[in-house]
């Protein structure tokens, strides 16, 4: 098969002819038809201090059908359109075997050089990975679930309830795929905050009340105007050295943050602050049991649409031009690979 494939920290990424993933006892292969280009790949690739592998297979957001199934496997068939999740769990250990691969005791992360990902033609994963699509949601729709069930992970531990307001820090994916689970549970008004001019203008396009520049005005001034009051929750979804800060200084008294992005660096939030407030503060990583389904649901229904997140698609050949590409700074929200 073909695959796109990590070289070096920096270097381009190359199309080259691999071995076909072949289905052993309890897997499965799927063929990929689309999977989506997350930040967390273009930072990976730069990243010298823990480089990825040579040869290593990127890729962790995507959606195919099956093409072969492994000795041992049953309930799905040749030709399933399926969503496949970035952990490749075994299946075979308490948690996989209670219906709970995301707790995987021995769980690997795919496309980070631990199992191969989704930029290639075929990717060998397991049933507990796997989720079925119902008829009629599209690949890209597949591939968006990835990504989206951690925004709906984030808004479950907020515990937003019909009407609150809602500041989201930072207007990028994760950001932007929190938005659409807050306001598909209910959230109005909500803003962002956020530096970039094009990813204002990105958040306003797909559903926002109001998008500021942190540098210029203040996001809980902002949802001042507009409900007469501070926000009952702040999610922080950028994950940068003074994003919880930021948070933890916009939110009303006794609100929620929800931390759905993580800075590298030390934070220095006001700890005082938030302790005057009572503040409930938390810390979302990851998805519980059935919310993938749940996602699932959410896009068969319409009740949430991510279909204006994918702004461009581009193909395997076309993957190393763009994946450079996306390392500045531009104006794509989600770009789909589709082999």
């Amino acid at each position: 098969m073909r695959a796109c494939v990590f070289k070096a920290p920096g270097a381009p990424l190359e199309v080259v002819d691999v071995p076909d993933p072949v289905a052993g006892p309890g897997e499965l292969v799927v063929r990929v038809r689309a999977c989506g280009i997350c930040s967390s790949d273009l930072h990976a690739a730069k990243s010298i201090s823990d480089p990825l592998p040579a040869g290593a297979i990127m890729g962790h957001e995507l959606a195919g059908e099956i093409a072969q199934i492994g000795p041992g496997v049953s309930g799905c068939k040749i030709g399933d359109p399926v969503v496949v999740m970035s952990y490749l769990a075994c299946g075979d250990c308490a948690n996989c075997r209670a219906g709970a691969g995301v707790r995987c005791e021995q769980s690997r992360l795919v496309g980070f050089g631990e199992a191969p990902g989704g930029y290639a033609e075929l990717i060998a994963t397991r049933p507990a990975s796997v989720f079925k699509m119902p008829p009629g949601l599209s690949f890209q729709t597949g591939a968006t679930v990835e990504p989206l069930v951690i925004g709906l992970h984030a808004v479950r531990r907020a515990k937003i309830r019909a009407g609150e307001s809602c500041v989201i820090i930072g207007a990028g994916a994760t950001g932007l795929m929190t938005m659409l689970c807050a306001r598909a549970a209910g959230a109005r008004p909500i803003v962002f905050s956020d530096r970039a001019l094009d990813r204002r203008e990105s958040a306003m396009r797909l559903g926002a009340d109001a998008a500021v520049d942190p540098r210029m005005h203040r996001a809980g001034a902002a949802m001042a105007k507009l409900t007469g009051a501070p926000p009952d929750v702040v999610f922080d979804c950028a994950g940068e050295p003074g994003s919880l800060a930021e948070a933890v200084t916009a939110v009303r008294p006794r609100g929620r943050v929800i931390a759905a992005s993580a800075s590298l660096e030390d934070d220095g939030f006001p700890p005082g602050l938030a302790m005057g407030k009572e503040l409930d503060i938390h810390f979302s990583f990851g998805l519980e049991p059935g919310e993938v389904e749940e996602t699932i649901e959410l896009l068969a229904s319409e009740r949430i649409s991510t279909a204006p997140l994918v702004t461009h698609v581009v193909a395997l050949d076309d993957l190393p031009r763009v994946f450079a590409a996306l390392q500045e700074p531009n104006r794509q929200v989600r770009v789909m690979v589709e082999p």
